[in-house]
Formats: C-alpha cells, structure tokens, sequence
C-alpha cells in the first residue's frame, strides 16, 4: 500500500517541539488515541507512554523523527591536534577573539605585542573582525591563516577547547536559563525546536526541554548543570 505521508515531509510524525509533534501520516491516527490532544495536524502528547507510542508507531511501519533524532544527526567536533606555535600580525583595526566559555559572549579577545603580533599553534581557529565589521574565522597555518566556513570553524573550536566550564540551567521564572552560546547554525536550528527566546539567552520551560539541551551540549563535548 502507498504511504499516505504528505509529500515533502521528513517523517511520518514529526516532533517540533518538546512532546509536541505533525502528523504528516494521518494512517496513524488510532495509534495515537488515549495519549494525548490533537488539534488539526498538530498532536501534543500527555500521557506517560512516550517511548511506548513511538515504539508502536514503529512496529506499524511509521516513520518517527523526534527532537533527539535531530540531536543524534548532528556532527561532533573533531579532535584537533595543535601544531606548531607561529607568529601572526595583526592589523591595527583587526580584533582576534579565540572561542572561550569562561567569558560573556563566548570569545576571549587576544591582545597583540607591542610589536603587533599575537603567537598561536598552527590549526587554531581565530574569530577576526575588522572594526565594526562582521566576524570571518580563520585557522591558523604555517604560512599565516585561510578562512574557513563559520560552521565548520565553531564546530572546529568547539574540538579545540581544554577542559571548558559547565554550563549552567539556572532556576527562573518559567522554567530554567540556559546562556546564549556561539552555535553552528544547524545545531541552533536544533535547539529552536527546544528553547523559547529570553532576554538573558534561551529559556527551557520543562525538564524535558532541559534534557534535550544537555543532550545537545553534550554532543559538544561540554557539561552541564542545574541550578
């Protein structure tokens, strides 16, 4: 029998956001009677029986993509050996920042010589802006630097940090705070299925929007913790 998926849709029944799915399928519809509220194509599961649901929805032949699958496809930082330590110059208007999760925002600006210069390993991904400027990234080579593609420069960078602190879900009004980060865009478009937009970063309005965002965070190799 030809699947009845609405074309173009990645699954049968797809999660958007926590525990909140599409229904691209509707063959699956009986399976999902008894475990929540579903209003048009949109289904808001709230019983207890997630992995049960998901398991019979598989057994029938659909389709499932949930948040964690989204978090399992994405790629993880390589492992990047530092090379040799060169002497790079730096332009009077240029700012070089490394990637660092000590410091607000992230980077870590590097402060040149009195002769200009700032001295960095060979593979070493760099933020450089020129004055107001947007940001390019850069790997530092034996002869200079090339440029390198945002995502695969944060990602890179990512690989590159030694012991970085845990990040922290502090306690708010509305759920937890999670601190905005520097993100390859395809695991910010990730974690949009996760977390709500906040004045001070991202806010998670449940456990389960908490467990998600550690489990992305942990494909970065980073740790987390709730406060």
């Amino acid at each position: 029998m030809a699947s009845r998926r609405r074309p173009g849709a990645p699954a049968d029944f797809e999660e958007i956001r926590p525990n909140l799915f599409l229904i691209h399928n509707p063959a699956l519809s009986p399976v999902l009677r008894g475990e929540g509220e579903r209003e048009g194509f949109q289904f808001r599961l709230t019983s207890w029986r997630r992995e049960g649901l998901l398991a019979r929805l598989a057994n029938r032949g659909f389709v499932t993509l949930t948040i964690a699958d989204r978090i399992a496809a994405l790629p993880s930082p390589p492992i990047v050996s530092p090379g040799a330590l060169r002497v790079i110059h730096v332009g009077p208007k240029q700012q070089l920042s490394l990637l660092d999760l000590n410091v607000p925002g992230g980077w870590r600006g590097l402060c040149p010589s009195p002769t200009g210069t700032v001295t960095l390993p060979e593979k070493q991904i760099v933020r450089r802006r020129l004055g107001r400027g947007p940001a390019e990234y850069l790997r530092i080579t034996a002869t200079g630097w090339q440029t390198v593609p945002a995502d695969e420069a944060l990602l890179t960078a990512y690989g590159q940090l030694i012991d970085p602190p845990p990040i922290s879900l502090t306690s708010v009004g509305g759920g937890w705070l999670l601190p905005e980060l520097p993100l390859p865009s395809n695991y910010c478009r990730v974690l949009n299925h996760i977390v709500q937009s906040h004045p001070a970063g991202w806010l998670l309005t449940n456990v389960y929007a908490c467990d998600l965002a550690e489990l992305l965070l942990h494909k970065l190799r980073l740790t987390v913790v709730r406060r």
